[in-house]
C-alpha cells in the first residue's frame, strides 16, 4: 500500500517538536515608563488595620463602599415601600395624591440608587487616582 488511508506518513526520523520562537529581550516603554511589577501590597491591612493607621497610608473608604451601597439600597427600598403603602392608603381614602405616590415611588427609588452608585464610584475613582499617583511618585527617581 503506497498511500496510507489517513494522509501522508511520518517524515523519516519520527516526530520532531516545532522550533521554539526566538526570544527577545523586554523592550522599555517610551518615555522611560515601566508598568508596575506586580500587585500593590500596601493596602492589605484590612478594615481595622486601616482604621488605626495613623499615617493615613491605607484608606478605609474603599472598604466601606460596598457596605454603604447595600445600606443605601435597603434604605431606599424601605422608603419606596413606605411611599407605596402611603399611596395605597391615600387611594383607599379617595385622595388622588395616592396615585402620585404609587407612580413616583419606583422612580425615586431608581434615581436614588443611580445617584448613590455614581457618587460612590466617584469616591472610588478618587482613591484609585491617589494610589496611582503614589505609585508614580514611588517609582520616580525625582522626589
Amino acid at each position: 500500500m503506497a498511500n496510507p488511508p489517513y494522509g501522508p506518513g511520518q517524515p523519516p526520523g519520527g516526530w520532531q517538536p516545532p522550533p521554539a520562537p526566538p526570544s527577545y529581550p523586554p523592550q522599555p516603554q517610551p518615555g522611560g515608563y515601566q508598568p508596575p511589577a506586580g500587585p500593590r501590597y500596601d493596602n492589605d491591612k484590612g478594615f481595622f488595620g486601616s482604621l488605626f493607621d495613623f499615617s493615613f497610608d491605607n484608606f478605609i473608604a474603599t472598604k466601606l463602599v460596598k457596605f454603604l451601597y447595600v445600606l443605601s439600597l435597603i434604605l431606599f427600598s424601605v422608603a419606596a415601600i413606605g411611599y407605596l403603602i402611603a399611596g395605597l392608603v391615600a387611594l383607599g381614602n379617595g385622595s388622588t395624591v395616592g396615585l402620585l405616590f404609587i407612580v413616583l415611588a419606583p422612580l425615586i427609588w431608581l434615581v436614588g440608587l443611580i445617584l448613590t452608585r455614581l457618587y460612590l464610584e466617584l469616591v472610588i475613582v478618587m482613591f484609585k487616582i491617589s494610589e496611582d499617583i503614589k505609585d508614580i511618585r514611588d517609582s520616580s527617581s525625582i522626589r
